[in-house]
């Protein structure tokens, strides 16, 4: 047993010489960084941040003239486009005062021109003049003047209707004092009897204003429940008479002040200015306007006229 005790202990180890201890120590210490070799490593680190803050700084620079520039360039765009919009306003009220005053000139134009509805249509040729003639007369009684001269008088320019009712029939007298004393007589009642069928006279009107009257309605149907008198005005305006005074309506924009300073309810109109005329489904193309007969090979002078024995001229040219 004492045998087997002195085989289990561990071999015994050979301990380090000092001189080995110290060889170690001198290699730990030879690998360890030096306070030069921290030096160089901050130097190195400080150039390197240095060359790159002078980078970042230049490229701040840059930016800022680039900001600058960007500035001062949306600072003129801003003023050029504060100049264009207020130009655009201008030019938008001369169109509105345009549009105003064509169709001034053309309700103007108009101020001779009478409207007649539901005239009988012949299916054939018919004289219209002599038919006018004598509605006026009817209408007019004992006040009818000796003469009744038209300029002209003729049909709606537009096809026949499907339906075979009457185009309207568009005259214009030749004195205006006439055609006020038959529009007088005539605003006595609402339609008369003539040929059998119940003709109304109206006032002829530019389209323009025809739109904004039809625009207008509500307005005027507000109006007439109240028992509000009121009036068309030209150039155009709605006037309607509130505390003995009668206050105008001219664009779309006082509406809502108008309705409000005569103590109706709101209601919603269109705005007939920005609003183009719609186009009916009944209405025809425009006509290619008829060649006058000054603008005729055989008148111009700038052309060789043309052999007579060729082109005869009809009686009447």
């Amino acid at each position: 047993m004492a045998d087997d005790r002195t085989s289990a202990q561990p071999p015994d180890t050979q301990e380090p010489s000092l001189s080995d201890i110290r060889a170690d120590i001198r290699a730990l210490t030879g690998a360890m960084v030096t306070k030069a070799d921290l030096q160089a490593l901050s130097a190195t680190l400080h150039e390197a941040i240095r060359s790159e803050v002078a980078t970042i700084q230049r490229d701040i620079v840059a930016q800022d003239g680039r900001i600058q520039t960007l500035e001062a360039t949306q600072l003129t765009a801003s003023s050029r486009l504060d100049a264009t919009d207020a130009a655009v306003t201008r030019q938008g009220n001369m169109l509105l005062q345009l549009r105003r005053q064509t169709e001034d000139l053309d309700n103007r134009g108009r101020r001779s021109n009478i409207r007649i509805r539901n005239l009988p249509e012949a299916a054939g040729e018919e004289d219209v003049q002599a038919t006018l003639t004598a509605l006026f007369r009817e209408i007019l009684g004992p006040d009818s003047p000796p003469r009744i001269d038209l300029d002209r008088a003729h049909r709606a320019l537009r096809p026949r209707n499907a339906d075979n009712t009457p185009r309207d029939v568009i005259c214009c007298l030749h004195e205006y004092r006439v055609k006020e004393m038959i529009m007088n007589k005539a605003r006595l009642k609402p339609t008369w009897r003539f040929q059998g069928a119940e003709v109304a006279l109206y006032q002829d009107l530019s389209p323009l204003t025809l739109e904004a009257r039809r625009a207008l309605r509500p307005v005027t149907q507000l109006l007439r429940s109240r028992n509000i008198p009121y009036k068309w005005g030209f150039p155009f305006c709605l006037l309607a008479r509130h505390n003995n005074e009668w206050r105008p309506l001219r664009w779309p924009d006082e509406v809502p002040a108008f309705l409000q300073g005569m103590g109706l309810p709101r209601t919603e109109v269109t705005d007939w200015i920005l609003n183009p005329l719609e186009q009916r489904p009944n209405q025809p193309a425009p006509r290619a306007p008829r060649r006058r007969r000054e603008d005729s090979p055989l008148r111009r002078p700038d052309r060789r006229p043309l052999n007579p024995a060729q082109h005869p001229v009809q009686p009447g040219d």
